[in-house]
Formats: C-alpha cells, structure tokens, sequence
C-alpha cells in the first residue's frame, strides 16, 4: 500500500513548519541582553574618564618602558623569597 501526500496533509505540514519559525515569545526578545548591558553600565564608575584624561598623562618615553619590561622580565626570572606567616592552626 502506497501512501501519497495529499494538499491537507501538505497544507498541515506547512503550518506545522511555519509554527517552529515563529517566535513564542516576541517581547523576551526584545529585551534579551538588556541585563547584561544594564550590569556593564553600572560597573563603570564615569564613562566619560577616558575622554577627558586623554591628554592629562604624557606620553611614555622609550627608556622608561624599557625600564619596565626589564625589572617585569627579572622579577619573573627571580622572584623574591616569600615570607611564610604561621597563625599557629595545626599541632
């Protein structure tokens, strides 16, 4: 027995198809990510700092940066000793 696919059957098809589309939930989607945009602006303490210091530090010179990279580069290679505090806890 052979069975065909029939215009109702084709035209349910379609709707079932069209249905998984849709979007159950048009006002969620709306606002997703809003939260997250929300918690980002309120961990910035003033927005507009880095526009109106932009001048205010001057230019780091090529030495100073050296300087830098250096004692990073020897601390890293030789770090001091740590100093190990007892609060006394164990026997």
């Amino acid at each position: 027995m052979r069975r065909t696919l029939t215009l109702p059957g084709a035209l349910a098809a379609a709707i079932l198809a069209a249905g998984c589309a849709a979007s159950a939930s048009p006002g969620w989607d709306a606002h997703f990510g809003d939260g997250v945009r929300i918690l980002q602006a309120q961990q910035v303490g003033d927005p507009g700092a880095p526009a109106r210091h932009a001048q205010a530090v001057p230019p780091t010179d090529g030495r100073t940066v050296r300087a830098a990279l250096d004692h990073q580069a020897e601390a890293t290679h030789n770090p001091p000793p740590s100093t190990v505090v007892d609060a006394g806890g164990s026997r």
